[in-house]
């Protein structure tokens, strides 16, 4: 993987930035067939548009990110079941709407529903 500083005009500061290596194969292109770009300093405020450092939509950084286990500091986590494994663990909120499971990588629809006693709970479905 090779790491880059590039200046993200969305947040207004250097971010960094790993092309991933991609399979064992080469390409026409300068990012080879299956590699990808990442942002090592994604967050939530990301995930709505576009990226303006790579283009990529903001959520699909998001997911690249998670998937990539680079830097799970950057997700705020809700604890919650997961749909697609059906662990209950620390989902990494990627925006208002979605989570990724660490464990399996299902990305969850969820929201948090208040309880009578003024406590929260996440809940994730279809």
């Amino acid at each position: 993987m090779k790491t880059e500083i590039a200046y993200c005009s969305g947040c207004g500061h250097e971010v960094r930035l790993v092309f991933t290596d991609p399979p064992a194969r080469d390409g026409q292109a300068n990012l080879r067939e299956g590699a990808e770009v990442v942002c090592l300093d994604f967050h939530e405020e990301c995930a709505g548009g576009k990226c303006p450092t790579t283009g990529t939509s903001g959520i699909v950084m998001g997911v690249r990110l998670a998937r990539s286990h680079l830097n799970d500091e950057a997700f705020r986590t809700i604890h919650a079941r997961c749909d697609g494994c059906g662990e209950i663990t620390d989902l990494e909120v990627l925006d208002d709407t979605f989570a990724i499971c660490p464990l399996c990588e299902t990305t969850n629809r969820w929201v948090l529903l208040r309880l009578p006693d003024d406590t929260d709970i996440a809940v994730t479905g279809k």
